[in-house]
């Protein structure tokens, strides 16, 4: 059985693999409409916008309520450990990017952080890792691909609004479903048949409350002071996605590139 759940998750990484090859190929081109950083194209914003409506609904009836209670009453620590938990869930997942990116080290040393967590960090709950000076990184396909795309990161493909996700483009899109794939969670508990549905509707819940008590003041603060909130939402969605694809191609932390220049400068 190990032999088969083994070739199993091959098999999945050698597609995702082609699959990426192929996304980045799609975005790659979309290069002579590339719209830059200055135009997220959107080209079904109608459904997109429909969309949208239906998340902030559900958001405001139910995944803001439970997110704020879960924020005011679970103790700090235990929020900690839920993400611990969660950020361990998904190193498997950072380390096959991490493979497709051409950084062997790097993915060595998210697995040698799950191998840690797993066992001396009680399944991930405590992270023992970064005690011990193994510093955490999170990569997804959406990323993966916008490192090989030949467009701007800001040039994601189409702009999509998912269902229960949220904001999202073809590239990021594609990426969501490739990580989806190749989760070895996921495919253990499909091979071990397991409910997967539960195990996934679990996670998924978790991540969302947690994700969601954490972004509430920042999401508040971008739908109070813009005119249209989808547009701000949409704006900020496909620049954040792009910068973290730029230090990924650039291999550097922009921000603090930019920090380093401003204080040469003020020295000169």
């Amino acid at each position: 059985m190990v032999v088969s759940l083994t070739k199993t998750i091959v098999h999945r990484m050698r597609h995702s693999v082609v699959v990426i090859a192929a996304a980045a190929a799609m975005v790659g081109g979309c290069a002579s409409g590339d719209t830059g950083a200055t135009e997220v194209w959107d080209p079904i914003e109608t459904p997109n916008r429909f969309i949208f409506s239906l998340n902030r609904t559900v958001d405001i009836m139910a995944i803001r309520p439970m997110a704020v209670i879960y924020r005011d009453w679970v103790p700090e620590p235990a929020q900690t450990s839920v993400r611990n938990l969660l950020d361990n869930l998904g190193e498997p997942v950072t380390a096959i990017n991490e493979v497709v990116q051409g950084d062997a080290s790097r993915a060595a040393t998210t697995m040698a952080r799950f191998l840690v967590n797993s066992t001396i960090g009680v399944v991930g709950l405590f992270d023992v890792a970064t005690m011990l000076g193994l510093e955490r990184t999170k990569e997804d396909a959406g990323k993966t691909i916008g490192m090989y795309a030949g467009v701007e990161p800001e040039n994601g493909g189409f702009y999509l609004m998912l269902p229960g996700i949220g904001p999202s483009n073809a590239r990021d899109g594609t990426g969501l479903m490739m990580d989806y794939l190749v989760d070895p969670f996921r495919i253990l508990t499909f091979n071990l048949a397991i409910d997967w549905t539960v195990y996934q509707g679990a996670r998924y819940g978790m991540n969302v409350i947690d994700y969601r008590s954490r972004t509430i003041f920042a999401l508040d603060d971008l739908e109070k002071n813009s005119v249209d909130y989808y547009a701000a939402l949409r704006s900020a969605y496909t620049q954040n996605r792009a910068e973290l694809i730029r230090q990924k191609r650039e291999k550097t932390d922009t921000k603090s590139e930019l920090e380093r220049r401003d204080n040469l400068a003020l020295v000169r």
